[in-house]
């Protein structure tokens, strides 16, 4: 697990460099802007049935932080972006400071969260490109149930996994299986925010299953509440697949619940 993570660390401050030239100038100019915020409509429906307000909120591989800022933008109480990359935390910690916001960054091994942490959140927020990066899902899971309050909830917006399956440039054929379980080695691959840049580092993908997500919430204590498809890319990668009258489901929503109380979705 260890070699998984530092080769992967390396490849996201090598990939931090690449975004601190293309868009970190203008989030630092947007950061400021009282109405600043990431959310979607999916993310704000979401959002206001967990009544994010006043709510404490970790946020796991928080990349730069700027979805984890929108949380405090809109009303979250004490918010906390825990990340492996060192350089990201770093623009975090910028992005926070430009927009006078007070978020707190961590630069940690996910797996290696400090137990002061414990029993702290009312929600952890995962989106996108998170948890295709984690070598270890039902360790993944132990750590959100100690890190949530009782009752609290874990909310993860992700792109969906069966487009693992396929290659974004060729379409709906199909490339590899749904069941495969080896990690997916990339030797170098274009940057997702500027594909002119190739990131000449390897990294690891790690492909689950939803059943796989499922059960890891419910091996762990954490009861499902939510689970929802839909039909648009959030990754940025299969944006061509949204163009194509028959396709495949490309993100979803699941909200699970640490075991002692209930929610009404």
């Amino acid at each position: 697990m260890k070699n998984y993570t530092e080769i992967n660390r390396d490849m996201w401050n090598t990939t931090a460099d690449v975004h601190a030239k293309v868009s970190l100038p203008k989030l630092l100019e947007r950061v400021a802007h009282s109405d600043f915020s990431t959310f979607d409509e999916v993310e704000k429906e979401i959002f206001a049935w967990l009544n994010l307000k006043d709510k404490n909120v970790a946020q796991l591989s928080c990349n730069n932080g700027r979805e984890l800022i929108s949380c405090k933008k809109a009303g979250a109480a004490r918010c906390v972006g825990f990340d492996i990359a060192d350089k990201f935390i770093e623009q975090g910690k910028l992005l926070a400071k430009t927009g006078n916001i007070e978020v707190e960054f961590v630069c940690t091994n996910i797996y290696e969260i400090s137990n002061d942490y414990n029993n702290s959140f009312d929600i952890i927020y995962v989106t996108i490109g998170a948890l295709g990066w984690l070598s270890d899902l039902d360790a993944y899971f132990k750590i959100v149930n100690r890190l949530l309050k009782p009752n609290g909830q874990i909310f993860i917006y992700e792109m969906h996994p069966i487009l693992d399956m396929f290659n974004a440039e060729t379409g709906l054929e199909i490339k590899k299986s749904y069941f495969m379980t080896e990690p997916d080695i990339v030797e170098e691959a274009p940057d997702y925010l500027d594909p002119s840049v190739n990131v000449a580092l390897p990294s690891y993908w790690f492909h689950y299953k939803l059943s796989d997500l499922i059960s890891g919430c419910l091996d762990n204590g954490l009861t499902i509440k939510h689970f929802k498809e839909y039909a648009h890319d959030i990754s940025g990668v299969y944006k061509d697949f949204e163009k194509l009258e028959t396709r495949p489901p490309m993100c979803y929503t699941l909200v699970a619940q640490k075991l002692g109380g209930s929610i009404s979705l």
